[in-house]
């Protein structure tokens, strides 16, 4: 229809100065088809189809929608004064819900819609709704959705109901050991997560192997998985936007802090995450029950949000529970305090409720480290460079191994560092079997050496990576080690072996096969490799937005005001598919510029076909003296 060609010619032109971030983020929180586009044509036809617009409006609140559809009733806009007027909002807080609204191509804002300047309130931009944006929204009457009066004037449902805060000592109690564990579960899933970032699906999600491993390693079920990762990502630790779920470098950083701040920065991101309506809610109710009444809040909060949108609430809800947040709709003091004064004020009220750090451990005959609470997170860092966790939590248990020694030895470590640094943390002495196994392994160390191999052997041999030893039954057994078989060694001599595979990867894969292995030069290896798998590492794979956002560019880029022929092409090629009447600038031989309203008729090579409207004449003009064309709509 003509409308909706002007307003694609329109948008088109808005999008054209966006940067090619806002087109990434425009494109994937629209939930556009990538492979498609060629142009910002093919864009904004896309952001006004139908399905795409009702998607979108799914996601906006009450107030943001209220404003959108009081607008649409003014095909030819409403100052945003007077739009804050008719629906009775503050001119600054209606204009922050707007402007996102504008970013995500759903309304424009005067000249400020482009992405070159922000809009303001003294400027008093015109608010004008994209032709399907309005359509959509004049149907949710007939589908059971609230009219424009509705979504205005509709109050929200009653104040919950208050709860019974005799108990509140007790719900305060298991509150903070469930935000205990949580912390807990989470550390353990980044320091998972930094030995081996975990690969996602293609339609999302982790596969069930990761999965598991993951659980195992937070000790936590399956289904807490997706939510505990949600919340790291959503604090900012972990990155999952590249087809794995990587640690960001701030995890070390974190991990480092005490359990109640590491609790608050969860819950800051976990309140951060909630609409702001419904933080202000959460806030006037700290003594009442956030059970149903939330519930049905959100769904007057987002009329059209379905089912994605319960899911959501679903996940926040079951992250507020691991928290300590609320339990069984019931707030905490230390959620009231976070949606009241904060996250730095709610781990005030936690970190009495939960045990102190400790600096001391019990060292065990059975080569077990058992800490009485929760260890300081330096030194629980050290103590997994020398132990394995066996599991974590408010007594955890760690237990040293001649594997753990090495590694130990590996990264720096000496045998009377390592026995001072466990007599300093020892409640107990050190038991003489540990002792005797921290020597014996540190006496053996590498008697296993691993090194590059020089430019001449790598390209005689086809290898990266010699492997030698004295002991030719060990190198026999490493030959035929299954756990070095991802390797691919292969013998070249009676002390000798090599492989394809870099040298930090085989040193640490014997290592942890438990052979005393060390670098070959005798100096530090290298950071431990995330995965010490030895699988190549799999091919970049092409973003589709970004090389769509790419296309756009690369056919932007003959538009320009100076040399527009491709873009005055395009944009006359809609025209005439939408029978839309333009208003084009012709440069004349003289110099001047000289306006015509022209509905065109046809394009051939280089001149365009048009009848003048205001002549009701025929007239054919070259492309290139047409210097600007818009839509008389």
């Amino acid at each position: 229809m003509p409308g909706t060609s002007a307003a694609s010619l329109a948008l088109a032109a808005r999008l054209r100065d966006r940067d090619d971030a806002s087109l990434a983020r425009l494109i994937r929180d629209r939930g556009v088809s990538p492979a498609g586009l060629r142009d910002v044509f093919d864009l904004a036809e896309a952001l006004l189809d139908g399905g795409t617009v009702a998607s979108s409006l799914a996601a906006l609140s009450r107030r943001a929608l209220a404003a959108i559809a009081t607008a649409a009733q003014h095909p030819d806009g409403l100052p945003l004064s007077a739009l804050a007027a008719a629906v009775d909002r503050d001119p600054v807080a209606l204009l922050h819900d707007l402007v996102p609204a504008e970013r995500a191509a759903l309304v424009a804002l005067g000249d400020a819609a482009d992405g070159r300047t922000e809009p303001t309130v003294a400027a008093d931009p015109a608010v004008l709704v994209w032709p399907s944006v309005a359509a959509e929204l004049a149907s949710w009457p007939a589908r059971g959705l609230p009219s424009t009066e509705a979504l205005r004037d509709e109050p929200a449902p009653p104040a919950l109901e208050p709860v019974d805060d005799s108990d509140r000592r007790f719900l305060d109690r298991g509150a903070a050991e469930k935000a205990y564990t949580t912390v807990t579960r989470v550390t353990e899933l980044l320091i998972a997560l930094q030995e081996s970032p975990a690969r996602l699906l293609a339609k999302g999600g982790l596969s069930l192997p990761e999965a598991k491993r993951l659980a195992t390693a937070a000790d936590a079920e399956l289904d807490e998985i997706p939510v505990l990762l949600d919340l790291a990502v959503l604090a900012g630790l972990v990155d999952d936007s590249a087809g794995h779920t990587r640690p960001l470098p701030t995890v070390d950083e974190w991990r480092g802090l005490p359990v109640a701040d590491r609790w608050a920065s969860l819950a800051a991101a976990w309140a951060s995450a909630l609409p702001e309506e419904l933080r202000e809610l959460l806030a006037d109710r700290v003594d009442a029950r956030w059970g149903e009444g939330i519930a049905d809040f959100v769904d007057w909060l987002y009329p059209a949000g379905g089912d994605a949108l319960l899911r959501r609430l679903h996940r926040r809800g079951a992250q507020g529970d691991r928290l300590g947040i609320a339990t069984d709709g019931r707030p905490s003091s230390i959620g009231a305090a976070l949606v009241t004064s904060g996250a730095a004020a709610a781990a005030e009220v936690l970190a009495p409720l939960v045990p102190p750090a400790v600096d001391k451990v019990y060292l065990q005959h059975d080569l077990t480290i058992v800490s009485p609470g929760p260890l300081a997170g330096a030194l629980d860092e050290r103590l997994r460079r020398v132990a394995v966790m066996e599991a974590a939590g408010l007594a955890g248990r760690y237990r040293v191994t001649q594997e753990s020694v090495t590694r130990a030895i590996a990264l720096g470590e000496t045998a009377d560092t390592l026995v001072k640094f466990l007599h300093d943390i020892s409640l107990t002495g050190v038991p003489q079997p540990l002792e005797y196994l921290v020597r014996e392994t540190a006496r053996r160390y590498g008697a296993v050496r691993v090194g590059a191999l020089d430019h001449d052997e790598s390209t005689a041999l086809g290898a990266r990576t010699g492997v030698r030893s004295d002991d030719g039954v060990m190198l026999e057994a490493v030959l035929v080690d299954a756990a070095t078989a991802s390797l691919g060694l292969r013998r070249t001599g009676p002390h000798r072996l090599v492989s394809r595979v870099e040298p930090a990867i085989v040193l640490w894969t014997l290592i942890d096969a438990r052979y005393p292995a060390a670098p070959d030069d005798g100096a530090l290896p290298p950071e431990r490799p995330r995965s010490s798998a030895a699988r190549p590492p799999a091919p970049p794979t092409e973003d589709p937005v970004l090389a769509a956002v790419a296309r756009l560019r690369q056919a932007a880029a003959s538009t320009s005001n100076e040399s527009g022929a491709a873009w005055v092409s395009r944009q006359w090629e809609l025209a005439v598919r939408g029978k839309l009447g333009v208003r084009a600038t012709i440069a004349m031989p003289d110099g001047t510029e000289r306006i015509l309203e022209l509905e065109p008729t046809g394009i051939a090579g280089s001149r365009v076909r048009g009848r003048d409207l205001q002549a009701d004449v025929e007239r054919t003009l070259p492309i290139s003296s047409i210097t600007a064309l818009e839509p008389l709509e």
